[in-house]
């Protein structure tokens, strides 16, 4: 089968059938009411009374509590590697001492940043009971507070100590008080998965593989984590809402005779269990990633440095946006450190360029994270709250090329003092973005995408250009992939991308898989260059690193989020080869080989 054609099975969304093994809780725990009066009165009390002698009071004080119900399996060949249901229940402090314009918050303390405080209280996503009522509730936020209200009055006399010793040319505040609201998202039901038959299905599913003996591993994962969490703060701000999550990750991974490690990849994230694909799509894209990963293993090495024009389709295109461009629409504020300078941010590329250029002039950039559809395909990465109790607007952010504006939460920048409600995961995300056309001529089928790449190969006189078409997630690199090879998947370095589907397309047409290609784009600016899309959206939802390092932030290490986009076609892209060695290959072919696997054409069970 073609690379395309299979490629074509990854964007099925049949028929929706995993959430039938779903059922519905009751609407609300019953203790959620005896939850929120012991934290609001525990706010009261610490805003009135906590203080330390000649210290600064709090001027601000709030508390998340989060409350996760976890379903997970993993299986592989047939058979269950781990399963299992969980509970979980945390709260977080947020604390400020000394005044709006100046806080103890915006530093950077090597100090505070892995422990809670001097004691061994932590703050941070501290484990409270599981069976919470007002008296455990009041009792974890006393001891919370106080671990927090003490690092904070330490990290505030640190930061003026400081700044006593400079002069600030910037005066933008730490923080920007708001009036009190209060918002809820909860009308969804809290539900609850059968995870036996589940499991049943993947285990079904899963068994496919024993018909590829050529592959070394191939794993299922699935993971249920719907999370009911409640916000309130000193302001008289209060929020609950319902967070839902669910996802499945197939990883089969080998290597080439050559020992190069191999991998193909496919993800499904979704709100709800309704939303997922049907098992018939999943067995599907089960039998499109071995099948997938079988050719590449047989094609050619790319061998040579390229650099040329780059056709980027489906799957890869997003993924190439949510990798290099993305991130950079994330407000970020340099943080202060106890040596008097300012660390340097991760994807601060765009920090100083409102106004300025920053991609192809025919494209535009939407944020629209209360968008739960996007064409005919379920959004998991939209939401109607913030983690601080903001309702999102729609924002464009880049138009016609120009960046107007970037995805803030409460910490104030330069450029952009107040939040426009995309705080998520422990600082502000990027969530739901879509790509775009504003000009009808660079909109074009993929045949003339294709016809215009061979005309540009003929200008540049080059003999061949590349289709990329399956692009690997940072979430499934570093954990499932990296986890079945042993560390040993050859990533490239910093600002490069390994390219897992790529296609070499000839002067003449031919067309062939290769393999070992590294993308390095060179970052946000490789968008400039783009010189056509196609004319409709591939919605990728994702699982996305966080922006702002959780190191910092004491959030999530990836939170979802969903881009949709056209095919691309880059003027000029460069291609590396993989120039690390391999680790050797198995002294002995699989057992599988000469096994005698009791499976038929597909899957046993599944819906038809």
């Amino acid at each position: 089968m073609r690379a395309g054609a299979m490629q074509r099975v990854f964007r099925i969304l049949a028929t929706f059938a995993v959430g039938a093994l779903s059922t519905a809780l009751a609407v609300m725990p019953p203790w959620i009411g005896q939850v929120r009066r012991a934290l609001q009165d525990e706010l009261r009390r610490s805003m009135d009374s906590l203080s330390i002698e000649s210290l600064k009071k709090p001027y601000y004080l709030e508390y998340t509590f989060r409350y996760r119900w976890s379903a997970r399996a993993k299986v592989s060949l047939g058979g269950t590697l781990d399963s299992g249901q969980t509970a979980s229940a945390r709260l977080t402090v947020g604390i400020r001492v000394g005044s709006p314009e100046r806080d103890n918050t915006n530093f950077f303390d090597a100090a505070l940043l892995f422990f809670g405080g001097d004691d061994d209280e932590t703050y941070r996503n501290r484990p409270v009971p599981l069976e919470p009522s007002y008296a455990r509730m009041r009792h974890q936020a006393w001891l919370a507070t106080d671990a927090a209200y003490k690092a904070a009055v330490e990290q505030y006399a640190k930061k003026e100590a400081v700044l006593k010793n400079r002069i600030q040319q910037d005066t933008t505040p730490d923080f920007v008080l708001l009036p009190p609201q209060t918002l809820a998202d909860t009308a969804a039901d809290i539900p609850h998965v059968d995870l036996a038959a589940v499991c049943r299905q993947l285990r079904s599913i899963s068994a496919l593989a024993r018909d590829y003996p050529e592959i070394q591993t191939a794993t299922i994962t699935f993971e249920h984590i719907p999370e009911l969490v409640l916000y309130v703060n000193s302001e008289g701000r209060q929020m609950t809402k319902l967070h839902r999550q669910v996802g499945i990750e197939i990883v089969a991974t080998t290597q080439a005779p050559d020992g190069m490690p191999l991998a193909q990849t496919y993800a499904a994230y979704a709100r709800t269990l309704d939303e997922l694909p049907s098992w018939d799509s999943l067995a599907q894209a089960m039998r499109g990633v071995l099948e997938h990963l079988r050719q590449v293993a047989a094609a050619p090495v790319v061998s040579e440095p390229y650099s040329g024009p780059v056709l980027f389709v489906g799957q890869a295109a997003a993924e190439l946006f949510a990798q290099v461009f993305a991130p950079n629409l994330v407000a970020q504020r340099p943080q202060l450190a106890e040596q008097g300078v300012q660390e340097q941010n991760r994807f601060g590329a765009l920090q100083n360029k409102l106004g300025a250029r920053v991609m192809a002039e025919f494209l535009s950039v939407e944020s629209a994270p209360q968008r739960t559809t996007i064409g005919r395909t379920p959004v998991a990465g939209a939401y109607r709250i913030d983690d601080e109790g903001i309702e999102p607007e729609p924002l464009v952010l880049v138009r016609r090329g120009y960046l107007e504006t970037l995805l803030s939460s409460r910490v104030p920048t330069r450029r952009i003092r107040t939040s426009n409600g995309r705080s998520r995961g422990g600082g502000a995300m990027y969530d739901v973005l879509i790509l775009r056309s504003e000009d009808r001529s660079r909109s074009l089928s993929q045949r003339a995408l294709l016809e215009k790449m061979q005309h540009m190969l003929k200008r540049r006189d080059l003999p061949y250009g590349y289709i990329v078409r399956e692009v690997l997630n940072q979430n499934l690199l570093y954990t499932a992939v990296y986890q079945q090879t042993s560390g040993t998947f050859p990533s490239g370095g910093e600002g490069q991308i390994p390219a897992l589907l790529v296609e070499r397309v000839w002067r003449d047409g031919r067309r062939e898989l290769v393999r070992g290609a590294l993308l390095a784009p060179g970052g946000y600016q490789v968008f400039r260059d783009v010189v056509a899309v196609g004319q409709s959206l591939y919605v990728h939802n994702l699982l996305a690193p966080s922006v702002i390092s959780p190191y910092r932030t004491g959030g999530a290490q990836y939170v979802v989020a969903t881009i949709a986009s056209p095919d691309v076609l880059i003027e000029d892209l460069e291609i590396r080869p993989l120039e690390d060695g391999y680790p050797k290959p198995p002294l002995l072919p699989s057992p599988l080989w000469s096994a005698t696997a009791p499976v038929g054409s597909g899957p046993n069970g599944l819906r038809r």
